[in-house]
């Protein structure tokens, strides 16, 4: 109860505190009508002020005659207290002590014909001093004689009220005459409205005050309207801002359209589709021309450099287009200027904004100019953090001031509650660390953009070392050497085409840089007011690189820009508070997707030149290694005077799919090891550095070819899909192999039959290990995300030169290929390790000794067949009498052994290994075609018996009903029979075979010929006996007759299992995500092998596959 009440306390407190807060508010004066928290920043009645105490907007008490102080506003423009209206004087009562600031509005002054002073309080009389001066009871103030007549020039002569003072003291009012041009803009020149305009100025009336049109040479005429002087003419949208006059013979017929760009399909870069008559452009251009046009070095004026400002802003805006006429008047101007360098930089012209380099571009971006040295860290005399500037201007020409450069270029953001999704001021400034690489991929409401005033920056960049600020473009400012930084704008538009639109790095060599850009252009595309169309810089890359010769000196640093459009109408139907319908296509429009990336990158000129020598002679390695194993494979299955339509078939579909898959493989096996080095280079050179040495190569995403990563990406793709169909064709291969059970059991009596189950028990062990792996993948992915999630180890792979930061950053692709695929190796490495050292030395053998010992236990023999002349044969034919036996006898035999009571398991034929119980066979043709001549008959009854009696859907179907698969037909039991006798005949060589291909030799294979695969050179001859080469483990290879199994493929799985994670966290950049699809991956493997395989098995040795569990 205690709690309860507890907590209702603490949810009514912050309440409580705001009652409290609006009850104590102490008003200025007034009556409150009604107390409410401020929603918004503007009161909503014209009689109320604000009270910042009380953060309420109060009413002044109108019946007593206040008014809102408009002398005094907040910055909403909010009055910020009461004040008498007009022709109403301040009465203090000095009498009182409850409120100082008490005052009453009193008539006194209107009562006696006087005016109300400015002070409030004081009375004062209207005397006609110069012009006719009399009390207006309507206005309740003094009111000048306006004699409604123009001078010479056509202004208006007008009278301005002025008040006066004396010694007595005594204030009275005057009338004095207006200076020439100017004009009192009286309530009745204004029609009883508030405001007044002219020249796209909007005057207060005022009888106090001489108001002047927005130009000196404009006056205002007989009817108050700004005009001209004759051979003058009045430029620019009302609208928009103050007109200007401008001389007539200055051509007027200037294009003002605003060339909207369209996004390119192919090359991603706008293409002008169309015009906006645009108002900014119509109100500028002639003026900003006029006045730029008239500069001269004893004619420097603020109002000059702001016209040269303006006319190159608008050629900025307008993508810098020579065709357009303000960059066309821009260029006229800087031809005319005698001076052709300023700063020693060429086509800076003197008294005008440099905008565009005449330097080729392989000049722009290989100048090294900059003084000072670069460094990871902190060292004297050296500079590891990069300070940029960023030179200011609003449209109208004006020079705002010098930034830092910081979090501009993240510059949109997000409404709440979606502001994280944003950039704004909390975005990252690591870009700024020498070395360190940033991408920011952020959201931006482009309805909030339109509404943020647009800006013109010049870039540059602070030259530490450069203390005289000597050499070329060097600009000192504050004590800063600053170096201009070229800017290049990939819509910029030459001669109604897009030369920076580069989409292979050869397309550099016609580059343009320029000088300044915007960050957003709302004001282009206004027309009649309207905003038609809004611009803003979509992709922004700035990026450093270092000097081939010295690696702590750095080129120019770039900034390169992509522009983007949206028209306002499309996002018109968006969701907003309080409306019932809305479009998601609106919501869609409304938001668009920006990037912001900072590169530190190198020259990897030579390096490159490396890798193609490198690529070539591995291609040249993987091409031996290709034909040689197809030569191995040829030779392991052509047979002179072979019959078997399979083997040896050089012009046949199987054939040349197999030459295929081994050319795969071995593109696989030679190329994803030399991937791995080349990632593994950069990992170390790069993360593991000290001093500046390598920098990662630039990721430019508009190139394909010419990209640098694109050869990582398509290796990591092509390796990926080439392993994966490799992989598929092996799974495919391994569910047709040709598998055979030889039981040695003899029957314990003529009446009684060999019993099945222990080959039942075999088929069971040999199912369960088709799918078995030395390691664990599912350990592996738990370690992985141990390291990569867990301990932020992800990061290792940042484009940042410190291996010891582990901060989130920009994932580089070949760092993190090789982040990966080391922990992967590791994990890898350690399970192997393990099982090697502990667990398969003192807890449990290896499988392949496991299965050979059940083998042998249960007397069966196992033929293996993956090709038509090769195979295994595991030789597990007992010592023993008899493997069907109690539990007793099955101990005894085992002492027996164990004692040497028995003959050794090994093959009883010359040249046989001891303790060798499993060979690689290689078999003659008339062997292949008497095993076919059964095993092909056994096969057809079995196929037919399936289809005939239950098949898959009918065995589902049986067992549902309770029916059962019939037993095999007898014709089948005696064809299964007939192959266990020849394949024993053949193992025992007896009786001794009559032909010579039927006989066996066991001998060891040559080292080199273990190396490289090859078969025995005398298979392929005519009378070739079978050959059995002992199949041994050693400890850095198991027994080859797992090669039709997962056990033997563990390297090809390790890496498919690399190159599946690789490839999500491509697609995805989520540990999380790839170590889920690498798992799903591997099981779907599994089940593929696992199913074709049981169903495989049971086809081709008779067990019942309801007996495979």
């Amino acid at each position: 109860m205690a709690s309860s009440i507890g907590h209702l306390l603490s949810s009514l407190a912050p309440a409580a505190l705001l009652l409290i807060l609006v009850l104590f508010s102490h008003p200025v004066k007034g009556n409150v009508e009604e107390i409410y928290l401020r929603e918004d920043v503007t009161c909503q009645s014209s009689e109320q002020f604000f009270d910042a105490l009380g953060l309420i907007c109060q009413t002044c008490d109108t019946a007593a005659n206040q008014v809102p102080d408009t002398s005094t506003v907040d910055y909403y423009n909010n009055p910020l207290g009461c004040t008498c209206a007009t022709g109403y004087s301040k009465v203090y009562d000095d009498t009182t002590t409850e409120d100082l600031w008490d005052f009453t509005c009193t008539d006194t002054c209107s009562t006696n014909s006087f005016s109300v002073a400015t002070d409030g309080v004081t009375c004062a009389e209207c005397r006609s001093t110069f012009s006719a001066n009399s009390y207006d009871a309507t206005s309740m103030d003094c009111k000048c004689s306006q004699p409604g007549t123009t001078d010479t020039d056509g202004a208006i002569i007008t009278y301005q009220l002025v008040e006066q003072y004396d010694s007595t003291p005594l204030t009275w009012k005057e009338c004095i005459l207006c200076p020439s041009g100017t004009a009192v803009i009286t309530s009745e020149v204004a029609g009883g409205n508030p405001t007044y305009n002219s020249a796209g100025v909007s005057y207060t009336p005022d009888r106090y005050v001489c108001a002047s049109c927005p130009d000196e040479n404009m006056y205002f005429d007989a009817n108050y309207v700004c005009q001209c002087p004759t051979g003058m003419q009045k430029v620019g949208v009302e609208t928009e801002g103050p007109q200007k006059c401008v001389v007539n013979t200055l051509n007027s017929d200037t294009d003002v359209d605003f060339d909207a760009i369209e996004e390119d399909p192919y090359s991603g870069i706008a293409t002008g589709t169309g015009s906006v008559t645009s108002d900014a452009l119509a109100h500028y251009t002639d003026y900003a021309y006029y006045k730029c046009a008239e500069a001269t070095k004893d004619f420097l004026t603020k109002d000059v450099q702001e016209a040269c400002q303006t006319l190159a802003n608008l050629c900025v805006m307008n993508m810098y287009d020579e065709d357009h006429d303000t960059c066309d008047l821009f260029d006229k101007i800087q031809d005319s200027r005698l001076i052709d360098y300023y700063d020693d930089i060429n086509g800076w012209k003197e008294a005008l904004p440099w905008l565009k380099y005449k330097e080729a571009s392989k000049t722009v971006r290989e100048n090294r100019d900059i003084e000072m040295q670069v460094s990871f860290d902190e060292i004297d005399g050296y500079v590891d953090k990069l300070r940029y500037k960023l030179v200011k201007y609003a449209l109208n020409g004006t020079f705002i001031g010098v930034e830092n450069l910081g979090t501009q270029f993240t510059y949109c953001g997000m409404a709440s509650p979606d502001t994280e999704f944003g950039g704004g001021d909390t975005s990252s400034t690591k870009f700024l660390k020498f070395g360190t690489g940033q991408k920011d991929q952020y959201k931006c409401d482009l309805e909030i953009l339109a509404e943020q005033e647009m800006f013109f920056y010049d870039m540059y960049l602070v030259d530490e070392d450069n203390t005289d600020c000597v050499g070329s473009g060097q600009v000192a400012s504050e004590g800063n050497c600053l170096y201009p930084v070229p800017v290049l704008i990939r819509n910029l538009r030459k001669d109604a085409a897009y030369p920076n639109a580069n989409l292979e790095p050869e397309e550099e060599i016609d580059d343009i840089f320029v000088r300044r850009f915007f960050l957003h252009d709302n004001e282009s595309g206004k027309k009649n007011e309207n905003l038609e169309i809004l611009r803003y810089a979509k992709k922004m890359t700035l990026s450093v690189m270092i000097t081939p010769e010295d690696p702590s000196r750095i080129f120019t640093p770039i900034l390169e820009i992509e522009y983007n459009e949206r028209k306002p109408d499309a996002w018109a139907d968006r969701k907003r508070d309080g409306v019932a319908t809305y479009s998601e296509d609106a919501e869609l429009m409304a938001v668009s997707t920006m990037t912001f990336k900072a590169e530190y990158h190198m020259d990897t000129v030579e390096f490159w030149s490396n890798i193609e020598i490198l690529v070539g002679f591995m291609s040249a390695i993987a091409g031996v290694i290709w034909l040689t194993r197809v030569r191995n494979w040829q030779t392991r299955n052509q047979r002179l005077g072979a019959t078997n339509p399979d083997a040896g078939d050089t012009s046949g579909t199987m054939y040349m799919v197999h030459v295929l898959m081994m050319l795969l493989h071995t593109f696989v096996i030679v190329f994803f090891p030399f991937v791995f080095l080349i990632c593994s280079y950069w990992f170390v050179f790069f993360k593991l550095q000290a001093t500046v040495f390598v920098l990662m190569p630039a990721d430019n995403e508009y190139y394909m070819i010419g990209n640098e990563y694109f050869f990582y990406e398509t290796m990591f793709h092509v390796l990926f899909w080439t392993h994966t169909t490799y992989m598929l064709y092996t799974i495919y291969q391994q569910c047709n192999t040709d598998i055979f059970f030889v039981d040695w059991e003899k029957p314990k009596s003529v009446k009684q039959d060999v019993s099945i189950w222990r080959t039942i028990l075999v088929a069971n062990e040999w199912n369960e290990m088709q799918t078995k792996r030395k390691t664990s993948l599912e350990m592996s992915l738990v370690w992985i995300g141990f390291f990569l999630i867990g301990l932020n180890l992800k990061n290792n792979a940042t484009t940042q030169p410190n291996i010891e930061d582990v901060e989130d950053g920009h994932i580089n692709m070949v760092l993190r290929f090789c982040n990966t695929t080391w922990w992967f190796f590791a994990t890898y490495a350690l399970q192997w390790l393990w099982n090697f050292l502990f667990y398969e030395r003192y807890y449990r053998e290896p499988w392949s000794q496991i299965f050979v010992d059940l083998c042998t236990m249960a007397k069966v023999s196992v033929f293996i067949m993956d090709e038509p002349y090769h195979g295994y044969y595991l030789h597990c034919r007992s010592p023993y009498e008899f493997a069907d036996g109690s539990m007793q006898q099955l101990a005894e035999q085992l002492k027996k052994e164990e004692s040497g009571l028995t003959t050794d398991r090994r093959l009883d034929a010359p040249g046989a290994p001891e303790d060798c119980q499993t060979f690689e066979l290689f078999t003659s043709p008339v062997f292949r075609q008497q095993f076919d001549k059964v095993y092909t008959a056994l096969n057809q009854n079995n196929s037919a018996a399936l289809a005939q009696d239950t098949g898959r859907l009918g065995h589902m179907v049986g067992r549902a009903g309770g029916k059962g698969r019939t037993p095999p037909p007898e014709r089948m039991v005696m064809a299964l029979k007939e192959l266990n006798g020849f394949l024993q005949s053949f193992v025992e060589q007896s009786p001794p075979p009559q032909r010579e291909e039927l006989k066996r030799i066991v001998r060891e294979q040559p080292f080199l010929d273990q190396l490289i695969g090859t078969p025995p050179a005398d298979i392929r001859a005519s009378n070739a006996k079978c050959v059995f080469y002992p199949d041994t483990k050693t400890w850095l290879k198991d027994h080859n007759f797992l090669s039709v199994t997962f056990l033997g493929i563990e390297a090809d799985l390790f890496i498919h299992n690399v190159l599946t994670f690789n490839l999500f966290d491509m697609g995805f950049n989520d540990p999380a995500i790839s170590i889920l699809g690498t798992y799903l991956m591997h099981v779907l493997f599994c089940w593929l092998r696992g199913s074709f395989g049981q169903g495989n098995l049971a086809s081709k040795t008779l067990v019942d596959d309801r007996f495979l569990i």
